[in-house]
C-alpha cells in the first residue's frame, strides 16, 4: 500500500558518538590489526629469505646497470659494420659449420694413417695416438694458410683503380684493399707450411716402408700431402676477412646479451625475487581480509544504531552531512534536539 506519511529524526547533536559506536570502531581496528599480524607472520619465512638475498640482488643489479651501456655499444659496432661492410662479404652464413667439419674430418683421417703406422711398428698405442693427433694438427694447419692466399685475392678485387674508398669506408682501408707487406709475409708463411707437409709425408713414408713396404709408404705419404692441400683449399674456400669482422661483431654482441641474461636469470636472485612477490601477495591478502572484516564490523555498528531510532535518531540531518550536528541548545522531553 502506498505510504501517506513518513516521520525521520535527525541524530542528537548533544550525543556526537554513543558508546555503542566506540566499541565498535575499536573492533574495528582490532581485525585490521589482527589481520595484519597473521600476515606478517606468514610472510616471515618468505621474507626472511628475500631479505637474505638482498645483497646478490643488489650486485645482480649493479651487474646490469653495468652491462646496459656495453650491450647498447656492442649492438651499435655490429649495426655499424654490417651496413659499412655487409655489401662486400661473400661468405655465406652457416658456411662455418661446413668448414669445420671438413676440418676435423681431415684431421681423423690424418690421424689414423699416422696412429696406425705407428703401432704397426711397434709403438705404445697411447703414445702413438698422442704423436698422430700432434702431427696431423700440424698437417692441418700448414693447410691453412690458404686463408692468406684467399684475403690477397679478394681485397685486389676490390681494389679500385684509383686506390680511393668512401670515407665512411676509410676506416677499413687495410681490411678491403690489404696491406702491401702481407705478399711477402704469405710467401714465408707458404714455403713454411710446405715444408711442414714434406716433412710429415717424408716420416710416414719412412716409417710405413720400414713396416709394410715401399708402395705402402709412398701411399700414406702421398695421403698426408693430399690432407694438407685439402686443408689449404677447404680454407682458401671459407675465408672472407670481411666476413669475418662482421661475424666477431656479431659474436660480441651476443656475448654481452649473455652476460645481461646471465644477470637477470641468476636462480638466486630470482628466487629471491619470487620470495618477495609471495611476501607482498601473503600481506595484500590478508589486509583485504582485514578491511572486509572492518567492514563488517562497522556494519553491525550501524546495525545497532539502526535499532535504536528513539535514542540517535534516524540518521544524520541533511544540513550535517559531513560534519558534526549542531544543536540550538533545546531538546524535547526524550532528550531530541529541537
Amino acid at each position: 500500500m502506498p505510504v501517506r506519511e513518513a516521520h525521520s529524526v535527525a541524530r542528537p547533536a548533544t550525543v556526537p558518538t554513543t558508546y555503542v559506536e566506540q566499541e565498535y570502531d575499536e573492533l574495528a581496528i582490532e581485525q585490521l590489526r589482527e589481520h595484519a599480524a597473521v600476515g606478517e607472520e606468514e610472510a616471515t619465512k618468505p621474507a626472511v629469505g628475500a631479505a637474505g638475498a638482498a645483497l646478490v640482488r643488489q650486485v645482480r643489479q649493479d651487474r646490469i646497470t653495468i652491462n646496459a651501456p656495453l650491450v647498447v655499444a656492442s649492438r651499435d659496432r655490429y649495426q655499424h659494420v654490417l651496413e659499412r661492410l655487409g655489401p662486400f662479404s661473400k661468405r655465406k652464413n652457416g658456411s662455418r659449420w661446413g668448414y669445420l667439419l671438413c676440418l676435423v674430418l681431415l684431421l681423423l683421417g690424418d690421424v689414423a694413417g699416422l696412429g696406425g703406422a705407428a703401432i704397426a711398428y711397434g709403438e705404445v698405442p697411447a703414445l702413438a695416438i698422442m704423436q698422430a693427433i700432434s702431427a696431423s694438427v700440424a698437417t692441418v694447419v700448414a693447410g691453412m694458410i690458404g686463408a692468406e692466399f684467399k684475403y690477397l685475392k679478394m681485397a685486389r678485387e676490390r681494389r679500385p683503380e684509383d686506390g680511393t674508398l668512401p670515407e665512411e669506408l676509410e676506416p677499413y682501408r687495410a681490411l678491403l684493399l690489404g696491406p702491401l707487406a702481407s705478399r711477402s709475409y704469405v710467401v714465408v708463411a707458404s714455403l713454411i707450411s710446405l715444408l711442414v707437409a714434406v716433412f710429415i709425408a717424408l716420416g710416414i713414408f719412412a716409417l710405413r716402408g720400414s713396416v709394410e713396404g715401399h708402395i705402402s709408404g709412398m701411399v700414406f705419404g702421398a695421403l698426408a700431402i693430399g690432407i694438407a692441400c685439402g686443408s689449404w683449399v677447404n680454407s682458401f674456400r671459407y675465408a672472407d676477412a670481411v666476413a669475418d669482422k662482421i661475424e666477431s661483431a656479431r659474436q660480441d654482441y651476443q656475448r654481452e646479451l649473455r652476460t645481461q641474461q646471465a644477470a637477470v636469470h641468476l636462480w638466486l636472485t630470482s628466487r629471491a625475487e619470487r620470495a618477495t612477490e609471495r611476501a607482498r601477495l601473503i600481506r595484500e591478502r590478508h589486509r583485504l581480509h582485514g578491511e572486509a572484516a572492518a567492514a563488517k564490523i562497522k556494519a553491525l555498528k550501524f546495525e545497532a544504531l539502526r535499532q535504536s531510532p528513539d535514542v540517535v535518531g534516524h540518521g544524520i540531518g541533511t544540513g550535517d552531512i559531513g560534519r558534526k550536528p549542531r544543536s540550538n541548545g533545546k531538546t524535547d522531553s526524550k532528550g531530541r534536539a529541537s
